[in-house]
């Protein structure tokens, strides 16, 4: 056995700068914004997304926002509308994913194939722009996907048979064929981006409901610094 006995002391941690408030007490210190948002439901993201959207970007951008949700939703989930034609007119689509990991191709092959097909149907025209919105953000995979159209618009038809014809309804299968197809390969597809949790975050700001998701309050107040040992003449009364 080897018993050491050369101990030295730990060094105490620096003092901090700031006196610790009465909500750092009670509740510790702040949770991170960009933490917190990883505890969230998928319906609960959704909700910030519509926040954010209608709140912190609508007035210098949008005429009108529509959270679509539930069944049906044919690829929606938040659309901001530029003009009255809303789906018929220039609009972007928000989806909103919250999984447990950055996004994988595999998790949005269907989600391009829903607004392919849909487009292609005449139940809305293209998006201008559709962007993925996640908490963890994009893979580095996805993210070099949608950094380089012409990849990105191969993969899809690569992936078509195994990945998407099979997930875009529940009620048929979508082969890639006939005039589908080739509104398929027309298709642009530098509409697809993902968007940044950080300007989420930031533009959020400007919503009532920032406060009330992250909390505030003032700043941490500065420690006092020693009294002076000698008062001065106009301390003195």
């Amino acid at each position: 056995m080897i018993i050491v006995d050369d101990f030295s002391d730990i060094a105490p941690p620096p003092p901090s700068g700031t006196m610790l408030t009465a909500a750092q007490l009670q509740s510790g210190p702040p949770i991170d914004p960009l933490t917190r948002i990883l505890t969230y439901t998928a319906d609960d993201w959704e909700k910030f997304i519509d926040e954010w959207a209608t709140h912190g970007v609508k007035k210098p951008k949008y005429k009108e926002i529509k959270r679509f949700s539930g069944a049906n939703d044919r690829g929606i989930d938040i659309a901001g509308f530029m003009h009255k034609s809303m789906l018929k007119g220039v609009w972007d689509n928000y989806q909103c994913k919250h999984y447990d990991h950055p996004l994988h191709p595999g998790d949005v092959w269907p989600e391009i194939g829903k607004i392919l097909w849909h487009s292609f149907n005449k139940h809305y025209v293209p998006p201008r722009t559709y962007y993925f919105v996640a908490p963890r953000e994009c893979g580095t995979t996805l993210s070099q996907y949608l950094a380089n159209t012409p990849v990105l618009k191969a993969k899809v038809l690569e992936v078509w048979d195994a990945n998407i014809r099979d997930h875009i309804t529940k009620t048929q299968a979508v082969p890639l064929e006939g005039e589908f197809a080739a509104y398929v390969n027309d298709f642009d597809f530098s509409i697809f981006r993902a968007k940044a949790v950080r300007e989420l975050i930031e533009q959020h700001k400007a919503t009532p409901y920032f406060l009330s998701r992250f909390g505030g309050g003032l700043p941490a107040r500065p420690k006092p610094g020693a009294p002076p040992v000698e008062i001065d003449d106009m301390e003195s009364g």
